[in-house]
């Protein structure tokens, strides 16, 4: 799950705009909007005369935008900030943040992390020298240390973030949260510690 955060926060930032206004867009700014049936007979002149190449183009682009914005809502950015600041707060060492980071990158960018090994070496001969096997045993050390972390910080992993609310049921309890979710609670949702509440209450009549 920790990887998994990692790597959605590596394409949240990747999709964030370098620039933010009317400037990012440059001389692509349009001036004015084209009325539906303005739009139209552009399109079909552009199939005429072009093969339809620009409006394949423009719709591409607009995906892309879709894509884009789609990775960048405030609640991704939020995701994002939280997940950097599990590897800056859990993981001690410089040298094993960098290489899970690179890794993440990496499988966010969908490139071969082999390959991303030996530019990195062959870019920097000076530095500690990286080996696949080697940096495999770190990212699943400070994979490990991060959940740890987290599990004993009473903070749950979800899908969709992580929750402080693991303190209530440590606090119904007694005893600490293991990495079992719902180790907590019941089929049924009431705890475990009190069978009886899991009996449904007479009707009044």
């Amino acid at each position: 799950m920790v990887l998994e955060r990692l790597i959605e926060a590596m394409e949240t930032d990747q999709a964030l705009p370098v620039r933010i206004g009317p400037k990012a867009f440059g001389s692509a700014m349009p001036e004015y909007f084209h009325s539906e049936r303005e739009t139209w007979a552009m399109e079909v002149h552009d199939q005429i005369f072009d093969g339809g190449r620009h409006f394949k183009r423009v719709r591409s682009d607009r995906r892309k935008e879709i894509e884009r914005r789609a990775k960048t809502t405030r609640e991704r950015i939020t995701r994002m900030e939280e997940a950097f600041q599990w590897v800056i707060d859990f993981v001690p060492s410089d040298g094993r943040r960098k290489c899970l980071l690179s890794y993440a990158m990496v499988k966010a960018r969908g490139w071969e992390w082999q390959r991303y090994i030996s530019n990195r070496n062959r870019k920097n001969p000076d530095k500690i020298q990286w080996k696949k096997r080697t940096c495999h045993d770190w990212n699943s050390k400070s994979l490990q240390e991060i959940e740890t972390k987290l599990l004993n910080s009473e903070i749950l992993l979800r899908e969709d973030g992580y929750l402080r609310s693991a303190q209530i049921g440590a606090e119904q309890t007694g005893k600490s949260i293991t990495s079992d979710l719902h180790a907590w609670m019941a089929a049924d949702a009431k705890p475990r510690d009190h069978p009886e509440m899991r009996i449904p209450a007479p009707r009044k009549e």
